[in-house]
């Protein structure tokens, strides 16, 4: 129960970090946030990058699922894993986005690049595919330097 807490609460703040980062970053240039204040501007970064740390716990515990064990964290990922990070990130920020979209949330401007023959924005399914594994390599890397993998 110890590793699953500590890998766990890793996985919360090195998402936090890296998420929050990438959402502020691209959402001035790719996104259109037409008539929202600067309040709600920030609610909407707060929220999405909650809901990254929420995709990312729960890719972690169907990964521990998967594994039968909570300290999958620290080994080496095995094929399966990786697949299922894949098609869980594809999943998951298509869906979102698509939703988003037609709730009217957020729109993208003209400089949104978009998947291959899709009206999604590219780089939502390009944040999650690389930083929810990087997410749980950083956490394995700061682990591992601290010399806490067990």
């Amino acid at each position: 129960m110890k590793n699953f807490v500590r890998n766990l609460l890793g996985v919360i703040i090195i998402s936090f970090i890296l998420h929050g980062i990438w959402e502020y970053v691209q959402c001035e240039t790719f996104y259109t946030m037409s008539g929202q204040s600067s309040v709600q501007h920030t609610r909407l970064m707060w929220s999405a990058t909650i809901g990254d740390i929420g995709i990312a716990v729960v890719l972690f515990l169907i990964l521990t699922f998967i594994n039968g064990n909570s300290n999958w964290l620290m080994k080496q990922w095995e094929r399966k894993d990786i697949i299922v990070s894949i098609l869980y990130a594809l999943f998951v920020s298509f869906y979102f986005e698509v939703h988003a979209l037609y709730n009217g949330r957020w729109g993208y401007s003209g400089e949104m690049p978009f998947f291959p023959t899709t009206n999604i924005g590219l780089l939502p399914v390009i944040q999650l595919l690389i930083l929810l594994p990087l997410s749980f390599i950083i956490v394995r890397y700061i682990y591992r330097r601290l010399n806490i993998s067990t």
